[in-house]
C-alpha cells in the first residue's frame, strides 16, 4: 500500500522537477485524493438513498477529480491541476447546500470551514493567498444570503436521524481527511527533520574532515618547505662561498654536499610530478620481463653500506646479500623504474625507522592468492624492526601528506609522499601494498600478479636484457661517513683553559648544514655541535656558550621547546638565542619570540646576514655587561624592577656577602651554594660582567673593603680581614689595581670629600 501511495503521489513529478517543486505537487495530490475518494464515496451514499441530484454532485465532483488528476499526471503543469482543485471543492460545499435543501441539511457549514486553509497552502504567495480568502468569503456571504431562500423551492422532506446520520458521516468524513493531510505532512515534516539533521551531520563532518585535511596539508607544506629550503641553504651558502672566493680552489667536500642536496631536491621534485602525473592518469608504465628476485636482490645491496654505518643487520631472502645468486629466479613483467621508486622508498623508509643493532628483512616469493588460492602473485615483503607503528594509524599510512608523527618534533624527517606515492605505483601494476606492524617489528607487503594478461601492448617493452640497474642517487644512500667529533664537556673547563674566543652552540638535526653554519663562524668563534634539542639542552647547560643558533624542525625536542626551556633554566636565561628555520609565516615568528628567541632566521639565509645579527647580538650583551660593571655593588635594593639576569646576580651578592670574612671560600663553595658548576659560573659571569668568578668575588670583597674604609669602620689591617685578606700586602695591591689608589689614599679622600 505505502509503494502504491508513492507511487500515487509522484503523478505529477518531472525529472527536471527541484526538489520543492515535487514536494508541492505531492502535496497538492495528498489533498485532492482524500476529496475525489471522499466525493464518490458520498456520490454514492446519496444514490443509494435516492438523492439523485444531491449524490451526482459528489460524484461528478470526484470524476472531475480523476479526470484532472491523470490530465496532470500527463501534463506535469502544476498551477493548471492546483486552479482546477480549488475550483471543485470552493464549488462543492455551494452545490451541496443548494440541493439538499440549506446548511444544516447538507452540512456544507463543516465544507466550508477547511476550504479556506486547504486552499492557501498551494499558492506561491501571500498576495495569491489573500484573493483566494477573498473569493472565499464572497461565496460564504452568498450562501448565507440564499440559505434561508433555499426551502422554498429544494425540499428533500429528510428526516431528522438522517441529517443527523448525515452530520455525523460529514464530521467523520472531513476530520479523517484534514487527519489525513496532516498526516502526510507531519510525516513530511519529520523527514525533511531527519532530513536535515543528516545532512547537517555530514556537513559537520565535512567539515571536521576538511579542517583535519587543511591541518595535513599545512603540516606537509610545513614539511615540504622544510625539506625544500634546508638544501637550498646549503646550495646557495657553498656556492655564494665560492663565488665571493673565486681564488680560492673548490673544496670537493663543498661539491659533493651541492651534489647531494641538488639529487635530494630532484628526488622530492620527482615525487610530486608522479603524484601529478598519476592524479591525471599522465603516467603510465613501461613493463618488461625480467628477473624480479635479482632485480631487489640488487637493489637491497645498495643500502647495505646504508645499514651497516648504522650497524643495521640486512638480509634478503634469509640469507646474506652476498650470496643472492644462489636464489631461484621468477620472472614476470614490471617497470624497472617504478618498482626502483617502491623498493627505495620502502627500504629507505626501513633504514631510516630502524634503531642500532636493528634487523631489516627483505622477501621475494611466489604465492597464491585469492578466494580459492587460484591467482599467482609474487611477493615482496620488506620488514624491519624498531618501535612499530600504531594500530589506529596503520589504515592512514598510504595516504597523502600523512605522517605517522606529525608533531614538529617529530624523530624522523619526511613529507608524507613516499608512501602514497608506492600506492600508486603499486596500483599501476594492478598490485596490492598493506601495512603490518606488531610485537616490534613493522612488515611492508607488495603483491604483483605472475601473469602480465593485465597489460595492454603499449606497456610492455622488449625484456631487458642487463642484470644491474641504475646506481641508487647519493642522497637516498645518505651520508655514510663517520660523524665529526664534537667537543665534550664532560670534563672540568677551568678559567685558564677557556678559549678566549665566544662559543657559540650550533643545534641543526641536518649534519651537512650543521657543517656549513660551523665553517662559516669557525674563524671568529669557538664552535660546538649539537644534533637535536634535547642534546643541545645538555651541552648549552655544560658549556653556558655565549650565543646559541638553533633548528626549529627536529627530532626529539623542537627549537621552540629547548629555547623555552633555556629561558626557563637560571643557568642558561642569559644565552641569546637565534632560531633557523623553514617556518616563515608571522605566526611561527611569534611562536618562536614568544618563547624567548632573540632573533628569528628564515631559511635559505645568507651568511653575512646571519654573522650581522650574531654581532647584533654580542654588541647588545656586552652593553648588559657594561651595565652590571658600572652598577653600584652594594646598593641592590635601589632596582626597582629585577630582571633574571639581575635576580642571578643579587644571589650571587647575597652568598658572597655571607662569606666575606671567609678567606677559605671559593669559586667551588660558590658553585655549591647556587648549585652550578665552576665552569657553569665562570662562563655565565663572564656573558654577564665580562669577569670571571674569582675576580667577581675579589671585587666583591674589594667594593665592601671601600665602603668600609669610608665609613672608618677600622685600621686597614682590621677591614682586609673582615673582607676575606689574610694578606695585608696583597689587599693593598688589588685595592690599588681595582680603584687606582691605594687603601690609605682612598680612605682620606673620602673623609676629605665627607668633612
Amino acid at each position: 500500500m505505502s509503494s502504491i501511495f508513492q507511487k500515487f503521489i509522484a503523478l505529477g513529478h518531472h525529472p527536471d522537477d527541484r526538489d520543492d517543486e515535487k514536494l508541492k505537487k505531492s502535496s497538492l495530490l495528498v489533498m485532492a485524493g482524500p476529496f475525489m475518494l471522499a466525493g464518490l464515496l458520498w456520490g454514492l451514499i446519496y444514490f443509494a438513498n435516492g438523492l439523485v441530484i444531491p449524490g451526482a454532485i459528489p460524484f461528478c465532483y470526484g470524476l472531475l477529480s480523476i479526470v484532472s488528476i491523470i490530465s496532470f499526471s500527463i501534463s506535469k503543469k502544476y498551477k493548471s491541476f492546483r486552479n482546477s482543485q480549488l475550483f471543485l471543492i470552493l464549488i462543492l460545499p455551494f452545490a451541496l447546500q443548494i440541493s439538499l435543501g440549506g446548511f444544516v441539511p447538507s452540512s456544507a457549514v463543516m465544507y466550508w470551514a477547511i476550504i479556506a486553509p486547504a486552499g492557501a497552502m498551494f499558492f506561491d504567495s501571500v498576495k495569491k493567498s489573500v484573493y483566494w480568502f477573498a473569493a472565499y468569503i464572497l461565496l460564504v456571504c452568498i450562501a448565507y444570503l440564499v440559505n434561508d431562500l433555499i426551502p422554498d423551492y429544494v425540499n428533500q422532506n429528510l428526516s431528522e436521524g438522517f441529517i443527523d446520520g448525515l452530520f455525523l458521516m460529514n464530521i467523520i468524513g472531513v476530520s479523517s481527511i484534514v487527519f489525513a493531510i496532516l498526516y502526510y505532512f507531519v510525516g513530511k515534516i519529520t523527514e525533511l527533520n531527519a532530513d536535515i539533521e543528516q545532512k547537517k551531520n555530514e556537513l559537520e563532518e565535512q567539515s571536521l574532515k576538511l579542517k583535519e585535511m587543511d591541518k595535513i596539508k599545512s603540516r606537509f607544506f610545513a614539511n615540504i618547505s622544510h625539506e625544500f629550503r634546508t638544501p637550498l641553504t646549503l646550495i646557495l651558502g657553498l656556492v655564494n662561498k665560492q663565488i665571493s672566493e673565486p681564488k680560492r680552489p673548490a673544496d670537493p667536500k663543498d661539491s659533493d654536499t651541492i651534489k647531494r642536496n641538488s639529487q635530494r631536491l630532484l628526488q622530492l621534485i620527482n615525487q610530486l610530478l608522479d603524484l601529478s602525473k598519476i592524479e591525471s592518469s599522465e603516467l603510465k608504465i613501461e613493463a618488461s620481463r625480467n628477473d624480479i628476485v635479482k632485480f631487489a636482490g640488487n637493489l637491497s645491496a645498495q643500502f647495505e653500506s646504508l645499514a651497516s654505518a648504522k650497524e643495521i643487520a640486512i638480509t634478503f631472502n634469509g640469507q646474506d646479500l652476498c650470496v643472492q645468486d644462489s636464489f631461484t629466479p621468477i620472472e614476470l613483467f614490471f617497470d624497472r623504474e617504478k618498482l626502483q621508486k617502491i623498493l627505495t622508498n620502502l627500504l629507505a623508509n626501513a633504514v631510516k625507522f630502524t634503531p642500532k643493532y636493528g634487523r631489516i628483512a627483505v622477501e621475494v616469493k611466489e604465492e597464491m592468492v585469492g578466494a580459492e588460492s587460484t591467482t599467482g602473485m609474487v611477493s615482496i615483503v620488506v620488514s624491519n624492526t624498531g618501535e612499530g607503528i600504531p594500530k589506529d594509524k596503520l589504515p592512514y599510512v598510504f595516504d597523502r601528506f600523512f605522517q605517522v608523527d606529525s608533531a614538529s618534533n617529530r624523530q624522523y624527517e619526511g613529507t608524507g609522499i613516499g608512501l602514497a606515492l608506492v600506492k600508486e605505483l603499486v596500483q599501476l601494476h594492478r598490485g596490492k601494498v598493506s601495512v603490518e606492524s606488531n610485537l616490534g617489528v613493522t612488515s611492508f607487503i607488495v603483491l604483483l600478479p605472475l601473469n602480465e594478461g593485465y597489460l595492454t601492448e603499449e606497456e610492455k617493452m622488449v625484456s631487458v636484457t642487463a642484470d644491474s640497474i641504475p646506481e641508487l642517487p647519493i642522497q637516498l644512500l645518505g651520508d655514510t661517513s663517520k660523524p665529526s667529533k664534537i667537543r665534550d664537556y664532560g670534563a672540568l673547563v677551568t678559567e685558564s683553559e677557556a678559549d678566549d674566543r665566544l662559543e657559540i652552540l650550533i643545534v641543526e638535526d641536518n649534519r651537512d648544514l650543521r657543517s656549513f653554519i660551523a665553517s662559516i663562524l669557525e674563524r671568529d668563534y669557538s664552535i660546538v655541535e649539537a644534533v637535536d634539542g634535547i642534546d643541545g639542552m645538555k651541552k648549552a647547560v655544560a658549556s653556558i656558550p655565549d650565543l646559541i643558533i638553533s633548528d626549529v624542525m627536529m627530532p626529539m625536542m623542537d627549537g621552540f621547546e629547548m629555547c623555552k626551556n633555556l629561558k626557563a633554566n637560571e643557568k642558561t636565561n642569559h644565552i641569546p638565542v637565534i632560531l633557523l628555520t623553514a617556518k616563515a609565516a608571522r605566526e611561527n615568528k611569534l611562536e618562536g619570540l614568544e618563547t624567548g628567541a632573540d632573533d628569528y632566521l628564515v631559511k635559505p639565509f645568507d651568511d653575512a646576514e646571519l654573522q650581522v645579527r650574531i654581532k647584533n647580538l654580542i654588541a647588545i650583551r656586552q652593553k648588559l655587561q657594561q651595565k652590571y660593571q658600572q652598577e653600584s655593588w652594594l646598593k641592590p635594593k635601589e632596582l626597582k624592577v629585577a630582571s633574571v639576569h639581575q635576580k642571578f646576580l643579587e644571589a650571587l651578592k647575597r652568598v658572597v656577602e655571607k662569606n666575606i670574612d671567609n678567606e677559605l671560600f671559593s669559586v667551588e663553595d660558590l658553585g655549591e651554594a647556587l648549585a652550578m658548576s665552576r665552569s657553569q659560573i665562570h662562563r655565565k659571569l663572564k656573558a654577564l660582567t665580562n669577569q670571571s668568578a674569582t675576580t667577581f668575588i675579589r671585587n666583591y670583597r674589594l667594593h665592601r673593603a671601600a665602603d668600609l674604609l669610608s665609613q672608618e669602620a677600622g685600621n686597614i689591617s682590621e677591614i682586609a680581614y673582615k673582607v676575606g685578606f689574610n694578606s695585608q700586602t696583597y689587599f693593598s695591591s688589588s685595592f690599588q689595581e681595582l680603584f687606582g689608589c691605594s687603601p690609605t689614599e682612598y680612605k682620606q679622600r673620602t673623609i676629605a670629600k665627607n668633612s
